[in-house]
């Protein structure tokens, strides 16, 4: 798993001699990172709403060259992102959220911070639901700021079927699956073998987690 907050996880990092956690999977978040930012780009939803009217109107659209990123958290998630937006000449108007849940940055996305946002910038998470204030996020694009919301995580998951941001026009929604591909399974495995041959062979393992995490 990309975080620590888990319960089963945390329950086994406490009785562990060692724990090593995994990264592999911030390849496929980055890819959902671009997907959803080439979709507000190009303007998907308004798109794909006048194909559903047959309605041929013809909108302008912005580039991603160009552009600037705040990604928040640039860990393995973040660094993956990056290193693909910088490939597209990006420096742009997207907020990323890819930072781990702790005490800090339990509800950082608040009204103050979404206030601070550009009109025309899209806020996306690929960290944990709790980061984002949900009720402040509504009201912040009824109010116009930001312009687009991707997330691939809520506060709670499943997502409850009358939540506003199921239905919410600027609200785009993932459930919680941007890491699951073939490749990240085989990526997870490759990780858990290399560090297998590395512990069998008594030398260090790889994404060691400091046992202090764990502490109470």
């Amino acid at each position: 798993a990309a975080g620590l907050d888990n319960p089963a996880l945390i329950s086994v990092g406490k009785i562990s001699r060692t724990f090593c956690t995994n990264h592999t999977q911030s390849e496929a978040m980055a890819e959902w990172a671009l997907w959803q930012s080439f979709d507000f780009f190009k303007k998907g939803p308004e798109h794909r709403a006048q194909q559903a009217e047959a309605d041929w109107n013809r909108l302008e659209m912005r580039e991603m060259m160009g552009s600037r990123w705040l990604i928040v958290g640039f860990g393995s998630i973040g660094s993956a992102v990056g290193k693909r937006v910088q490939l597209l000449g990006g420096q742009a108007d997207v907020v990323l959220l890819s930072v781990p849940l702790t005490d800090e940055t339990a509800g950082m996305v608040d009204a103050e911070f979404l206030a601070a946002m550009r009109p025309d910038a899209l806020l996306m998470n690929l960290g944990r639901g709790q980061l984002v204030d949900e009720a402040a996020l509504v009201a912040a694009l009824d109010a116009g700021r930001p312009a687009f919301a991707s997330v691939d995580v809520t506060a709670e998951e499943p997502l409850p079927s009358d939540s506003p941001l199921w239905r919410h026009p600027k609200v785009a929604i993932t459930p919680h699956n941007s890491a699951m591909t073939q490749a990240t399974y085989i990526r997870a495995d490759e990780t858990f073998l290399d560090n297998l041959k590395r512990y069998l062979a008594n030398e260090p393992l790889k994404h060691v987690v400091p046992r202090e995490t764990f502490a109470d």
